[in-house]
């Protein structure tokens, strides 16, 4: 750009120095507009460019997000395993409880029965005849 850009009229990239900066702020997409190309020739040089610099900014950013989703995922699936591991061992123990509370259950009412049928016969024994 700036062999296209250096002789031409109204140019505003015309050292190094505005080269340099003019592709750093093109490449990274920032463009301030304060450097430009007039010419045809700088102009497509700057397409290709600007073109250039959204692909590459494309495939970095892909490139992270395809990491993190990969580390999002294997981390999840790991948690995964974990959680299920734990709603296993809970749902053991909760059952054992159940089987302890309905074998508990069962000797209180056993025993309710044995006490409602005390108070039957020591109602029928005080009963008149």
């Amino acid at each position: 750009v700036l062999d296209a850009e250096r002789g031409a009229p109204d140019a505003s990239i015309t050292t190094f120095g505005e080269a340099v900066w003019w592709t750093l702020t093109t490449i990274s997409t920032v463009g301030y507009g304060d450097r430009y190309p007039v010419t045809i020739e700088g102009r497509t040089v700057a397409a290709s460019l600007m073109v250039t610099g959204i692909a590459l900014l494309g495939v970095v950013t892909a490139s992270i997000a395809a990491w993190f989703v990969e580390t999002v995922r294997r981390t999840g699936a790991g948690a995964a395993e974990e959680i299920t591991e734990e709603m296993g061992q809970e749902l053991e123990e909760v059952s054992a409880d159940v089987g302890r509370t309905e074998v508990q259950l069962a000797a209180v009412l056993e025993e309710l029965r044995a006490i409602t049928a005390r108070l039957d016969q020591l109602e029928r024994d005080r009963r008149p005849t």
